[in-house]
């Protein structure tokens, strides 16, 4: 059973009832100058490598099933993710385990998006050949030494916490100055970096409390 420890939302004012989607894609959180979206789904494939908490990457995953995903999940560690998987299904959306490449789908399609989750040492989702409408998000230590690569090789990252190798790490795949480096220190409990090239964001990423509920709430 997961002890879920979740941290509260900075801002007790905003109301988290609900998530909203816009022509931008999939909400991520909010920063300072209002809602942050990411396209995650676009007509060309898309990597994302993910170094945040547990709720993060399954708050992330869960709300891909607003916009019609299919989840794929590879892993070795099938119970860390069957709590994810159930209120997937519970909520009307589909998800699998897959074991090998060639059981992953070839593509997505604009209203049918097929997500990739890489938890596996064995697979390498950075050579995953991936098709249109689809994207991979790749569970990985962003302060290990052999990360760069993989960033390199990704649209974006998201991180939290950084420490000083996490941020050497960024500055160098993602070509950050200092001024961008700042935006990753402090993070607080319930925020993320949002690292693209030349670009960072902080963001803070609480879940509403239907998705409380659903995701968390029963584990």
């Amino acid at each position: 059973m997961t002890a879920w420890v979740l941290p509260e939302s900075v801002d007790r004012q905003r109301p988290v009832d609900f998530v909203r989607t816009g022509p931008s894609g999939l909400l991520l959180g909010h920063g300072q100058s209002g809602p942050i979206t990411i396209r995650l789904f676009r007509p060309g494939p898309t990597r994302l490598l993910s170094s945040v908490p547990d709720y993060v990457t399954w708050l992330l995953a869960f709300r891909c099933i607003s916009l019609g995903a299919h989840l794929s999940i590879v892993t070795g560690q099938r119970r860390r993710w069957l709590g994810l998987v159930r209120a997937v299904t519970q909520c009307g959306g589909t998800a699998d385990f897959v074991d090998a490449i060639d059981q992953l789908p070839g593509q997505g399609r604009p209203y049918r998006p097929s997500l990739v989750i890489d938890d596996s040492a064995g697979f390498d989702g950075i050579q995953l050949k991936l098709g249109p409408w689809q994207a991979v998000m790749m569970i990985e230590d962003a302060s290990a030494s052999g990360v760069i690569h993989a960033m390199r090789s990704c649209d974006m990252a998201l991180v939290s916490p950084c420490d000083s190798k996490t941020s050497e790490n960024l500055r160098r795949a993602y070509v950050l100055n200092q001024r961008q480096l700042r935006l990753t220190n402090n993070l607080e409990a319930n925020e993320v970096a949002l690292v693209m090239p030349r670009r960072v964001s902080r963001v803070s990423v609480p879940p509403t409390r239907t998705e409380y509920q659903l995701l968390f709430s029963r584990h």
